[in-house]
């Protein structure tokens, strides 16, 4: 079997990746022929983009900026799918914190990372509210990521991170817990994250892409529609989170992966020029719209 190595992008997996680790355990990347290594790590050797551009992995989660940065470089790569119809960032708090909504979070003590485009969703969304993004007390977490635990602890009254799933790491209870998603209040909609390769591998090994995105499909579809089997599948390489919260995230992530038309991973290419459009208006990518046409296709995708 040939092996193949994927790279995600987080520190380590979690249900958003229940797709990939499912199809090698039912051996579906096998019947393809491929020997998958699912890999996950810190940026101490580089971004997926930099280690697949060294030939370390033919796959790698990566963010619509970087991929359509890359489209500037010797090194373009391309999206062959998304993991997720919807972004996944948002701030998480608990009812207690007296937070409800983006206009809630006046006179609140809140940790964003410092990024500007995350500071400038919070602007946008508590604009929307009609409230002034000027009265948060705005933390800097950084080189850390806190999750609903700092909150509960009373470090925070909300952070920015992850919708669920660093939602459910802490004790309260699910029925406590405030999620406020900027794709409710029409801030930003975009992909949270897409299934990547280089351009160079796309053209030389076509079928290698189509056999991976295929089998990772149909793991997404398994995850979907059987989450209890998933569950026990997901367990061995996330045995560190609780069960419940396990299943609680699985639950929120599968309502993230397919499109309308019941497919998983179909890009949709209106969200990526709205989005691509705001980057750049903000300063946040360097990219250029006519960057969009050769850096997405739906084309590898099994049909609906």
């Amino acid at each position: 079997m040939k092996l193949t190595r994927m790279r995600l992008e987080y520190v380590n997996p979690w249900p958003n990746h229940a797709g990939m680790f499912i199809a090698r355990k039912k051996g579906w990347y096998a019947d393809k022929g491929l020997d998958v290594d699912i890999v996950w790590d810190g940026w101490d050797r580089g971004t997926p983009v930099a280690l697949a551009n060294r030939g370390e992995f033919q796959f790698a989660s990566v963010r619509l900026g970087e991929l359509l940065e890359t489209r500037q470089s010797s090194n373009p790569f391309v999206a062959v799918a998304t993991f997720n119809q919807n972004q996944l960032g948002g701030v998480i708090t608990v009812k207690s914190s007296g937070i409800r909504s983006f206009a809630d979070l006046e006179g609140k003590t809140v940790s964003i990372p410092p990024a500007p485009r995350l500071t400038e969703m919070v602007r946008e969304a508590m604009t929307v509210e009609g409230a002034d993004y000027d009265k948060v007390n705005v933390q800097d977490p950084s080189p850390y990521e806190p999750d609903i635990r700092a909150v509960e602890r009373g470090r925070y009254d909300a952070v920015f991170n992850v919708l669920g799933w660093e939602s459910y790491q802490g004790s309260a209870p699910y029925d406590e817990l405030v999620q406020l998603s900027f794709d409710e209040v029409g801030v930003t909609p975009h992909h949270a994250y897409f299934l990547c390769v280089r351009q160079q591998l796309l053209d030389e090994q076509p079928e290698l892409v189509r056999d991976f995105v295929s089998a990772t499909s149909r793991g997404y579809d398994f995850a979907r529609d059987h989450q209890d089997e998933s569950l026990q599948i997901m367990a061995p390489t996330m045995c560190n989170v609780e069960p419940e919260a396990l299943s609680a995230s699985l639950k929120y992530m599968s309502s993230t992966w397919h499109g309308p038309n019941g497919r998983w991973g179909e890009i949709s290419e209106p969200l990526l020029y709205s989005y691509t459009k705001w980057m750049i208006d903000g300063g946040f990518c360097s990219a250029s719209v006519d960057d969009i046409p050769g850096a997405w296709t739906n084309d590898f995708l099994p049909r609906a």
